[in-house]
């Protein structure tokens, strides 16, 4: 009876304790897991509000595969669309697609009556056409300036279309006679010039006490006739060390580079876009197969960058021909080339594959 007892007694004890144990409280889960990111992986970044080659100078190091498309609603070269989108994460060596715009397929062609034939050339090059001449006497529109245009202004054309400007011989008679320029800019005095037919011959006074850059004398004096493209010498005040230096970059076409895989030769037209610093400073249409360099006449005063993409009409695809830094601050300027593009660029950009 007395060891029923004993192992009555020890159970209840077992349970006792048990039931202290019972009354413990279990340590709180969180929830809070702790990640940690990738090193192979990136955030894509927000491209929006960029041109193509802003994008490629910020962001060297990723892969981007351009396309290009025509856009009404997006200045050329800008940023259209990006996939995957901003803050995605990706492997390093993903691909990211961006859709680049070239602009509106069509452009109006503006007034250019009664402008110098020169810069009427600059301006309709920036708009993706071509300009062509057909010199026509005139006794009212001043020499070397535009009478009209055909397609007329205002006309909507595709990119490329070819604009014939009449420009004014002036009249047979027609006497030409030095403007007054003392007292103009020499930006102003220029053009003044170049509207009346005549040339300009610049020296420089740093002596005098007027603003740089202001004609202070010409050699001819005003309203005495000329002839056609004659020289004038004029002085203007400020030192020539201090204007803008000039520089030229040039890229020499390799002949068998400009044939495909089959060995043919390349045929067809294509865009050269030219920047500065990211930005499209404005745009040339050439032959192919008539290619044999591609030259930009620069000028400035500090450091830029320069670079110059081209784009094949047929395929719609695009290369690098090369990103280079000038330094105006040197004498003469010192070139940097920071990127040379591809040798192949001509028969990539123009493969059909």
């Amino acid at each position: 009876m007395k060891k029923i007892f004993a192992v009555f007694a020890a159970l209840i004890m077992v349970l006792s304790i048990s039931a202290c144990d019972s009354g413990k409280k279990e340590p709180e889960k969180t929830g809070e897991v702790t990640t940690t990111e990738d090193p192979n992986t990136i955030e894509v970044p927000d491209l929006s509000g960029l041109t193509r080659v802003q994008v490629e100078m910020k962001h060297k190091y990723l892969n981007f595969n351009f396309i290009e498309k025509y856009d009404d609603s997006f200045g050329e070269d800008e940023v259209i669309t990006q996939s995957p989108e901003p803050g995605t994460r990706i492997n390093k060596a993903d691909e990211i697609t961006v859709t680049i715009s070239i602009g509106a397929k069509q452009v109006e062609v503006d007034d250019y009556t009664g402008r110098n034939i020169e810069d009427v050339k600059i301006l309709i090059e920036k708009q993706g056409l071509k300009c062509e001449t057909q010199l026509v006497e005139s006794d009212s529109v001043p020499r070397n300036c535009v009478i009209s245009t055909t397609p007329a202004a205002r006309t909507r054309v595709d990119k490329g279309t070819s604009v014939t400007c009449f420009v004014s011989l002036g009249s047979p008679q027609q006497e030409i006679k030095v403007p007054p320029m003392v007292g103009m800019s020499i930006e102003d005095a220029t053009k003044l010039a170049k509207e009346n037919g005549i040339g300009l011959k610049v020296t420089y006074d740093d002596t005098s006490s007027l603003e740089p850059g202001t004609v202070i004398s010409q050699g001819v004096d005003p309203d005495t006739v000329v002839q056609p493209n004659d020289k004038i010498e004029v002085t203007i005040a400020g030192e020539n060390a201090s204007a803008s230096k000039s520089t030229t970059i040039t890229v020499s076409v390799n002949k068998d580079n400009l044939k495909d895989s089959s060995g043919n030769k390349l045929v067809g037209e294509y865009d050269v876009k030219y920047y500065i610093d990211g930005t499209l400073e404005k745009t040339q249409i050439k032959e192919v197969s008539l290619t044999d360099e591609i030259t930009w006449e620069i000028s400035g005063t500090d450091v830029h960058v320069y670079s110059v993409m081209l784009v094949c009409h047929t395929t719609g695809k695009s290369g690098k021909l090369y990103e280079m830094e000038v330094d105006f601050t040197q004498n003469p300027p010192k070139k940097k080339l920071i990127d040379s593009g591809s040798d192949k660029i001509f028969s990539e950009i123009f493969s059909k594959d």
